[in-house]
């Protein structure tokens, strides 16, 4: 693994699966951030750049989500389980900065309302509470094309996770480094099942912790209207959109560097309700 120098690796067995860890190790006497990452993703595709920044002032801590193995579905409770023995091995008696992208934010959603006593603050980016009927739609499609073996899978991955603003202006050389990329990543089955039927918004409305939640403007995997809803939902949350695509870690990681590290720095410093603003490109 890649993401930072002097990088701690190792492994919690959680309900008989291997899951990875990454810690950085080095911080500032606040709250350690732990970062979830996305369905597509893991630990180094998703933080590759939202890691080392954190990491320059913070201690970090990640790590990729074990799957079941033998055909077992994979469950919102193997993954808040996993969530849970990372941080209480890592950051033992210490709530920490909880940072979930995407698939990583209905985790951390859950974690947060489950589990109040393990997060400090909670930023949520792409996330949602209730699968609706455009994202059946979209994993619909992925699972026909992923069942037949079909070409297309890696290029619908691209279309629907990128921005067309953020495509367009690629060089030729940096567009086919991220269509090479597209055709490397995958995503299993079980977790694209979860994602069908996620239904939390009763315990969302829980959720205690000061909250930042991230919304992205031309999201064509979780359409914006999800970040909206969980703004509402949550007590003391704030809201700011991003001009990316799904793929914002990917897109806009120094502005999502810039937003958490002043977010969970002082959680307080805003109030409940505040909207920031949205920048532009």
């Amino acid at each position: 693994m890649s993401l930072y120098p002097d990088l701690k690796e190792g492994t919690v067995v959680v309900d008989g699966i291997d899951v990875r860890f990454y810690d950085s190790q080095r911080g500032n006497g606040e709250p350690p951030v732990v970062l979830l990452h996305g369905m597509e993703g893991s630990a180094e595709k998703d933080f590759w750049a939202l890691f080392p920044m954190l990491a320059f002032t913070r201690r970090v801590i990640t790590f990729d989500f074990g799957l079941p193995k033998d055909g077992q579905d994979l469950t919102l409770e193997h993954c808040v389980a996993q969530a849970q023995a990372v941080i209480e091995k890592l950051a033992p008696g210490s709530p920490v900065a909880l940072v979930g992208y995407s698939f990583g934010a209905v985790v951390a959603e859950a974690t947060a309302a489950r589990k109040p006593d393990l997060v400090a603050s909670l930023v949520l980016i792409a996330g949602w509470m209730k699968t609706d009927r455009h994202q059946l739609v979209r994993n619909g499609i992925w699972r026909e094309l992923a069942q037949s073996g079909s070409s297309a899978l890696s290029d619908f991955n691209l279309y629907s996770s990128y921005s067309a603003h953020y495509l367009c202006a690629r060089t030729e050389r940096d567009f086919q480094e991220i269509v090479e990329k597209s055709r490397r990543s995958s995503i299993s089955p079980v977790v694209i099942k979860l994602s069908d039927n996620i239904d939390i918004g009763a315990e969302v409305q829980t959720i205690s912790a000061p909250t930042l939640v991230v919304g992205c403007i031309h999201d064509q995997i979780v359409d914006v209207s999800h970040s909206r809803e969980l703004f509402g939902a949550i007590r003391d949350s704030r809201y700011v959109e991003i001009e990316a695509g799904h793929a914002v870690v990917q897109e806009r990681p120094a502005e999502l560097f810039m937003l958490i590290d002043n977010f969970v720095a002082a959680p307080h410093a805003t109030s409940p309700g505040d909207v920031y603003a949205t920048s532009t490109p």
